[in-house]
């Protein structure tokens, strides 16, 4: 089921007026979590550690 228009619209606003963190504000608050955040998500990697097909991820421990 899709939102109606409306709501999209209402969502859009609100994401207009909430704030936007700095590049540098991410950072900072991933040193206080001891988290990397990376610029692009790291695709080959992510499929390289994905089980194989028809592997659930009880098999794969």
């Amino acid at each position: 089921m899709k939102p109606s228009p409306e709501a999209v619209a209402w969502g859009k606003r609100q994401a207009s007026t909430s704030p936007r963190w700095s590049d540098d504000k991410w950072n900072r608050i991933g040193t206080i979590f001891g988290l990397v955040l990376a610029e692009d998500g790291p695709k080959e990697q992510e499929q390289a550690e994905a089980p194989a097909e028809g592997e659930s991820w009880r098999d794969a421990a």
